[in-house]
């Protein structure tokens, strides 16, 4: 008898030893959607996740917004500084914990009956069924796990997209508050000369009221402007997670970079998104696991509920042990419905993914003609349209100063040039906003997210917690 006892507890230690083995990891898996990013966009630093040991010091931070913010320090600061960066970030730690659930069993049950006298039954039960399942529902979280992955990286990248357009609104408008800043300044001088002449009496009363209307015009222009600076200016600080002294600290660049001599040339700009793109990886990590989730329900009924373990009893003096097997009969219920409706949601799962892969064609065409046309419109501007308004500029001067115009001509001249200066900030703007747009749109999940079924939603294909 004691030897079967021994056994027993033999038994009961190779169970317990199975699942000893499985953990999360001390970075939440932060490094694996490292991998991702760096696979897709190609960063060389550890700027573009939450990363504790690369953290940067609060020097750090501050001597970046002491100089000219740059757009790689806009993303550096913006993904670590953020708390809204890591809540995708620490979903990976959630999935990684279920991964690791999913690899242990059930707490096991145990019962003890007392009797009259000394007689006794004690029972000590194990999910075996659970057992049998394990590697289907390890299969299952470790599909869940790679979806939590991608959707991470996902995040990162929308991210850091939104931190870019924050970027570019705030230094385009703080470049067009510079240019309506010289226009005043010019408006401010010709008022100035302007009442001066009507004060010799070289001008009269009509033209000086149009330069103070004129002066009036650029001064609420500049007004307006200021505000759309401020405006811009507060949406970066939001996005960089600034607050306090830091958010008052923020310093611009005063332009917006150059525009590139050539536009990217992409040979393959569906087949470079459907490789890429998030939601498609998404899509096919989820069909996967939907998948395998149809397995667990074809399974379960028979698995589900299977219990075995040692038993120890004592009667009339006698101690016995012996062994305990438990098991529900699916009669009523097979799991045929279960497997109906399984089957209806994979189906339902297939013609998602392919609707985002159609969708996601289509955003990476439509992104590629949008910055295509805008590197033509803000090229037009660099190498026809300004040259053709300097030269007019020049040509108003010389008649200025040769008597041949007016100060108001002059003026409207520098008026049309401000406009035609704004439009070429304006068309900069838009170019390097279809740059990011372009790039989310080949490796990000675009501007038109379709919503994915969840596997967890399949009967008998929930989370690890369902197996305990």
């Amino acid at each position: 008898m004691r030897k079967n006892h021994i056994k027993g507890i033999g038994v009961s230690l190779a169970l317990l030893s199975l699942t000893a083995c499985t953990s999360v990891p001390n970075d939440g898996g932060v490094y694996y959607v490292q991998d991702l990013i760096d696979e897709m966009i190609g960063t060389d630093n550890k700027a573009s996740v939450i990363d504790p040991e690369n953290a940067l010091t609060d020097e750090e931070v501050n001597n970046m917004l002491a100089r000219p913010l740059s757009l790689a320090d806009a993303e550096m600061i913006s993904m670590q500084v953020n708390p809204m960066a890591k809540t995708g970030i620490l979903q990976v730690g959630i999935a990684e914990a279920d991964y690791a659930q999913a690899g242990r069993l059930e707490n096991p049950g145990f019962s003890y009956e007392r009797m009259s006298g000394e007689e006794y039954s004690s029972t000590l039960l194990f999910d075996i069924g659970g057992l049998f399942l394990m590697p289907l529902k390890r299969d299952i979280e470790e599909r869940r796990l790679e979806r939590a992955r991608y959707e991470a990286a996902g995040s990162v990248i929308n991210h850091l997209a939104e931190t870019r357009r924050a970027w570019i609104n705030a230094v385009a408008e703080k470049q067009q508050t510079l240019l309506m800043e010289r226009a005043l300044e010019s408006a401010e001088t010709s008022n100035t000369l302007t009442r001066q002449m009507s004060a010799l009496g070289h001008s009269g009363v009509i033209e000086a009221a149009e330069s103070e209307m004129f002066l009036s015009d650029m001064q609420t222009a500049l007004s307006r402007q200021r505000l759309a600076e401020d405006t811009a200016r507060e949406v970066l600080i939001q996005q960089l997670g600034l607050w306090g002294n830091r958010a008052r600290a923020l310093t611009l660049p005063v332009e917006l970079p150059n525009l590139p001599e050539l536009p990217l040339e992409i040979e393959s700009v569906e087949g470079e998104a459907i490789e890429n793109r998030i939601d498609v990886q998404v899509a096919k990590a989820n069909l996967e696991s939907m998948a395998k989730s149809m397995d667990l329900t074809q399974m379960s009924p028979f698995l589900t509920a299977i219990e075995f373990g040692p038993v120890w009893e004592k009667a009339e003096g006698e101690r016995e042990s012996g062994y305990e097997l438990e098991l529900r009969i699916p009669i009523f219920d097979a799991g045929g419905v279960q497997n109906d409706k399984a089957r209806f949601m994979f189906e339902q799962a297939q013609a998602q993914a392919q609707a985002v892969a159609i969708a996601a064609a289509s955003n990476a065409r439509t992104a590629l003609s949008i910055y295509r046309i805008n590197w033509e419109i803000a090229k037009h501007y660099e190498d026809t349209l300004l040259p053709i308004r300097q030269r007019i500029s020049e040509e108003q001067l010389l008649m200025y100063n040769g008597m041949l115009i007016s100060v108001f001509d002059l003026l409207e001249d520098v008026r049309d040039a401000t406009d035609l200066q704004s439009a070429y900030v304006n068309a900069i703007r838009d170019f390097w906003l279809a740059d990011t747009n372009l790039q989310q749109a080949l490796t990000g999940s675009g501007s038109t997210p379709i919503t994915i079924a969840s596997a967890s939603a399949i009967p008998g294909g929930g989370g690890a917690e369902e197996g305990h």
